[in-house]
Parts: C-alpha cells; sequence; structure tokens
C-alpha cells in the first residue's frame, strides 16, 4: 500500500504537470513533439521503465538501492507495517531515508507508467473547458490566461481526470506484481506468487479479498473528492 500510495502521488504530479505543458503547447510548434512524447511515454509498460531506472541509477550511476525494503544492517520494525511510519515512530530517521531510497526506483517505475493517460485526459479536458463560456467572460473582465487556466479551468478540467485517477490507482494498486518482483520488493504481488506456488489457498483468497476492498475504497474516496470539487453535484 505504501507503494502504491507513493506510486500514485508521483504519477498525479507528472500527469498534472504534463497535461499542464501539453495544453500550453497547443497551437505551437512543439504541440506534435508533445503528443508524440507522451503517445511514447504511454506505450512503456510498469516493468520496463522498472528496468531501465534499475539499470540506469541502481547499477549504472549507483545512486539508488534496488532490492529489498531496507538495508542489511537495519532490524525491521513492526508497528503498523508501514515502514515509512513505523520509522518515524521509533524515531529513526536513518531509516526512514534508508526505506525510502529502497522505495524511490518501484514508486517512480510505476509513476511514470501511469502518468501518461493522465497527462493526455487532463489536456483533452482542458481543450473542452476552454470552449465554454465562461472562459471568454473572465478574459474580458481581464483576468490573465495563467489565473483562467489554474483558478477555473483546472478545476472542472479536473473531474474526468480525477475519474481516471481512481481507476488507474485501482490498477495500480493490482499491478506492482511486476515491479516487486523485479526490486525484491517484500508486497503483496511477491507475497500472492508465493501463495500461487505453494498453492496457499487462504492466502491467496485474503490477498484478493484485501485487493477488492481496496478498490472499493478508492471508488468511494474519488466519489467524495467529486463533491468536494463540484458543489453542484451536491443534492440535499
Amino acid at each position: 500500500m505504501e507503494l502504491a500510495i507513493i506510486a500514485m502521488l508521483i504519477a498525479a504530479a507528472l500527469g498534472v504537470c504534463g497535461g499542464l505543458l501539453l495544453f500550453r503547447l497547443r497551437g505551437t510548434a512543439l504541440e506534435a513533439a508533445g503528443d508524440l512524447g507522451s503517445m511514447v511515454l504511454l506505450s512503456i509498460p510498469e516493468f520496463l521503465w522498472g528496468l531501465i531506472l534499475l539499470f540506469v541509477f541502481g547499477v549504472i550511476l549507483q545512486l539508488l538501492p534496488f532490492t529489498g525494503r531496507l538495508s542489511p544492517g537495519f532490524a525491521r520494525p513492526s508497528i503498523t507495517g508501514f515502514f515509512l511510519l513505523d520509522t518515524l515512530l521509533i524515531r529513526r530517521p536513518d531509516m526512514f531515508y534508508d526505506a525510502l531510497a529502497h522505495m524511490v526506483l518501484p514508486a517512480l517505475a510505476l509513476g511514470l507508467a501511469f502518468s501518461p493517460a493522465l497527462m493526455r485526459v487532463l489536456r483533452s479536458s482542458l481543450l473542452d473547458v476552454y470552449h465554454e463560456d465562461y472562459i471568454e467572460q473572465a478574459r474580458l473582465r481581464g483576468i490573465s490566461e495563467n489565473r483562467i487556466l489554474i483558478r477555473h479551468a483546472l478545476k472542472n478540467a479536473a473531474l474526468p481526470t480525477l475519474t481516471l485517477a481512481g481507476v488507474q490507482f485501482g490498477i495500480l494498486f493490482g499491478g506492482t506484481l511486476l515491479v516487486e518482483i523485479i526490486y525484491s520488493y517484500p508486497g503483496l504481488g511477491n507475497l500472492m506468487v508465493d501463495a500461487v506456488r505453494n498453492a496457499d489457498l487462504p492466502i491467496i483468497q485474503a490477498v484478493g479479498l484485501t485487493y477488492c476492498v481496496v478498490v472499493l475504497l478508492i471508488n468511494m474516496g474519488v466519489d467524495s473528492l467529486y463533491l468536494v470539487i463540484n458543489p453542484r453535484l451536491r443534492v440535499h
């Protein structure tokens, strides 16, 4: 869950920034290059990103660790089961940064794989929103283009993007299997693989049930955010 949450935050940040950049490139000479770049990113799956990042940052540059969850010199804390939170609870910032360093590459691989779809949906939504009358009225009132984009257009264009983000989060949570195997990451994906190999039916059922519950909670959270972002959906 830690890996999926951090990966989704990365995907959301890259998706919003990339979507705004693609929208800014409309009508310029770089628009075709931006579309091509987003399509190339969209075609790269998470396991390939995992291998690329592992090879570049783990093997060639040797900047980040790429196996396991903690370095061998640290004892695994067991309070909540969430490593980052547990290391803060026991007041071990050195262990926290070590756990975070081990999470960077797998989370980035997942985030890079799921962000291009968010970029393209946000760009398309912004293009649709910019045809609305209130955008032209905002221009007539002398509001700057940056403020129109951030304060007015982005808020309304975020609804389709939020829907996709919820779906992507559910897929991402269940799709960490290959990335966990590549990085020897002790997550639910590896647990499921071991359970299938050992024909451990109770573990398989428990992991499947966990996936279902998390996806339902994600959908509930997305529906709640809809009401926060768009007050018109609030029915009394």
